[in-house]
């Protein structure tokens, strides 16, 4: 089988250092180009630094850059309160000594896409800055991507606001050129992300297993579980995972094709990702396949299988 060729564009972290996890576990079907990192839930400086501890704990040398410190217009939007001080609290991770390959993100991005054999597929797992400013200042790459598979929006209700998922209403302007660039997109938003939601045994097993890697996911999944027990839930979305796993199976996957538009106007609908959902209502072509609906006993099956793996890489070492 043909390997993907992968751009991964993140802000870990915790459900972001999940999806790098499932990534990195099916290297024999992705081929990750690199990994950008942008501000979202916590600063530009500390996911960046957050991504850097990942790979130093894993051994890896998979290139990476920083990208935007800020959306392209609004100040930055941090979720400090769901991921904690660091973005990734909950695990003690080695000083990091992995070193970028760029503090141009959106540079390093272009120079990944148009050097890579075949076309690209982007991953976007946090505000969409990079990408937006990517397709602003180098049009040309557009052509050379095959899809765009973002953890994003919501058709039916916000988490941020009333009506705008985080990501999104972090830097709708930037959505906007996005979701307008006729690049094929698939997007996860919370009407299925909220589905793919581990549970406190899944936690505790995680956290009792004998491979690090394992136990590190669970640590984390264990701290982010405090914002939202605090929110009166039992069951923890692993948002960020399922723009991944749907490369990996789609299948496990219901979705529908829906013209999106985000809303960039200042007041309550900000960050709104519309979508003509009715048959009668379609007066422009779909701009993406929105998934719906998982398989979530079986998304987690091949989750805790991609961890398992890990841990044997790791351990062999």
């Amino acid at each position: 089988m043909k390997k993907r060729n992968v751009l991964i564009d993140c802000d870990p972290g915790v459900d972001d250092v999940m999806a790098l996890l499932l990534a990195l576990a099916n290297r024999d079907r992705l081929n990750i180009l690199g990994v950008t990192t942008v501000s979202g839930n916590q600063t530009l400086a500390k996911v960046t630094k957050n991504l850097r501890k990942l790979w130093t704990f894993l051994k890896l040398e998979i290139p990476a850059a920083c990208g935007a410190a800020k959306p392209l217009i609004k100040d930055p939007l941090h979720g400090g309160e769901i991921h904690g001080v660091s973005g990734m609290d909950g695990w003690e991770f080695p000083a990091p000594v992995f070193q970028l390959e760029s503090d141009n993100g959106i540079v390093f991005l272009k120079e990944k896409i148009m050097e890579a054999e075949g076309r690209v597929t982007l991953i976007p797992t946090g505000p969409l800055t990079n990408i937006g400013l990517l397709f602003s200042v180098f049009p040309e790459t557009k052509e050379r991507i095959e899809m765009i598979s973002l953890m994003g929006g919501s058709i039916f209700s916000g988490n941020r606001t009333p009506f705008a998922e985080f990501n999104i209403y972090a830097d709708p302007e930037a959505a906007k050129i996005v979701f307008d660039s006729g690049v094929p997109i698939t997007m996860s938003g919370l009407e299925v992300t909220n589905k793919a939601a581990i549970n406190d045994e899944e936690i505790k097993e995680l956290m009792s297993s004998e491979g690090s890697v394992s136990r590190m996911a669970g640590s984390l999944l264990q701290s982010y579980t405090n914002f939202h027990r605090r929110k009166g839930l039992t069951t923890y979305p692993l948002h960020d995972v399922v723009s991944v796993m749907y490369l990996l199976n789609p299948e496990m996957f219901k979705g529908e094709d829906y013209r999106v538009e985000i809303d960039t106007s200042i007041g309550i609908y900000r960050g709104r990702t519309a979508a003509d959902t009715g048959e009668l209502m379609r007066h422009e072509p779909p701009n993406a396949h929105v998934l719906m609906d998982v398989d979530r006993d079986e998304f987690m099956g091949v989750f805790f299988e991609a961890l398992k793996r890990l841990d044997e890489s790791v351990n062999s070492e």
